[in-house]
């Protein structure tokens, strides 16, 4: 248990409350003993100080005056003394004495001796031990206060608590928790990005790894079809052709596995539009068919990784040329700015949505809905890893993508 303790920050809290409600509990009693002998010493003081001052009036058949008593905080007990009343205490003999009675809480002294007796009702009050009580009493307030906010303070770092177990079997849903204070919220924050970003690496490597079979499916598949042809030189070049694509599909792949949970800080380098675009064009290998034509970009220039850049370039140029009904497509720099435009059916997706929240639909038919994949996949990562937003429009026929600064 005490280990539990130890190792627990609520725990703790919880500790130091109770230790401190026994403090002010032991310190309570003892002040309040304390001030209760004293003025218990006090008043048998006081009432053989005023049995001895009436013994002479007493004896010669007088009362004490009303004055005489008040100095003494005492009047005279007019009524009867009940049977109920309980002695307290009896000092002297049967000659000569006084006792003292308690009846409802007040305190009545008979005074006698063989000639005359009176009773007189004590008026005194102890304040102090009503301070005592009140000070105390405020302090158990005050405590049950500090626990009730504390607990209040808690609660919503046990819901965490709660919600982090949960997280451990798979609940991956977000922290609402209400709360007045930043920090709290910072937590909540903190922890609902972090499910953010775990909800993010997890559908993204889920469409990684199903991407990743389909694209490696089509070249093993024509690689299958090359070894059932007779030997000779071109089923030679074909096979190793299908093995440099594979290597560069796996080099690929590898990149963009690290770009999936990529914490570091991109190069700041700037970088020539037209140059990028020429190396991602080399690696295409355009057909004679297929035309790329760029404005402006020879003045354009981008930040980030060169590398980076080109794979991103190349997938835009693959996908406008591959899906394109005219096999053209048209790049324009202006301003920071870079738009890829060309002829062709829409995206099966939404690309300027967030990354986490779209998937390409199975369902519907679409003749590139599994070939745009993998490349958006690639683009929106890239753009998005350099701090730039990717942009996409379709109108009359025609879809741009556009990437700002």
């Amino acid at each position: 248990m005490w280990n539990n303790i130890k190792h627990s920050l609520i725990g703790q809290m919880r500790l130091l409350f109770v230790i401190s409600l026994v403090v002010i509990l032991s310190l309570w009693g003892f002040f309040y003993l304390r001030q209760k002998h004293l003025q218990e010493e006090h008043d048998t003081a006081r009432y053989f100080s005023v049995a001895s001052s009436l013994q002479p009036l007493l004896l010669q058949s007088l009362l004490p005056s009303d004055d005489a008593l008040h100095e003494y905080n005492m009047q005279l007990f007019k009524s009867t003394l009940s049977q109920n009343a309980k002695k307290v205490y009896h000092r002297g003999d049967e000659r000569k004495g006084f006792t003292l009675f308690e009846e409802d809480r007040r305190r009545i002294l008979y005074v006698y001796n063989p000639i005359g007796s009176v009773y007189l009702e004590d008026l005194e009050e102890d304040y102090t031990l009503e301070l005592i009580q009140t000070i105390f009493l405020a302090l158990m307030v005050i405590q049950a206060i500090l626990f009730a906010v504390s607990q209040k303070l808690f609660r919503p770092i046990l819901e965490m608590e709660q919600k982090l177990k949960n997280l451990q079997k798979g609940d991956r849903s977000k922290l609402t928790v209400d709360s007045p204070y930043q920090e709290i919220v910072q937590i909540k924050d903190a922890y609902n990005r972090a499910i953010d970003y775990i909800n993010y690496l997890l559908q993204t490597r889920e469409m990684f790894n199903k991407i990743f079979m389909h694209e490696l499916k089509t070249p093993l598949a024509k690689g299958m079809f090359y070894l059932k042809n007779e030997p000779s030189d071109q089923s030679h070049s074909d096979i190793q052709k299908v093995f440099d694509t594979i290597n560069t599909q796996l080099d690929t792949f590898r990149t963009l596995e690290e770009l999936i949970a990529y914490h570091g800080n991109v190069s700041k380098e700037r970088h020539c539009v037209q140059t990028l675009l020429d190396n991602a064009v080399q690696t295409l290998h355009v057909k004679s068919s297929e035309t790329v034509q760029a404005q402006g970009c020879k003045k354009g220039f981008i930040q980030g990784d060169s590398v980076l850049w080109e794979i991103c370039f190349k997938n835009i140029i693959d996908n406008a040329l591959r899906y394109s009904t005219n096999r053209h497509v048209d790049i324009t720099c202006q301003e920071g700015n870079i738009l890829f435009s060309n002829e062709g059916e829409p995206l099966p997706l939404d690309i300027s949505q967030p990354l986490r929240d779209w998937k390409i639909d199975h369902v519907k038919k679409h003749r590139s809905s599994s070939g745009y994949g993998f490349g958006l996949f690639i683009i929106k990562n890239i753009v998005e890893l350099h701090g730039y937003t990717l942009e996409y429009y379709y109108e009359n026929h025609r879809l741009s993508l556009a990437i700002h600064p």
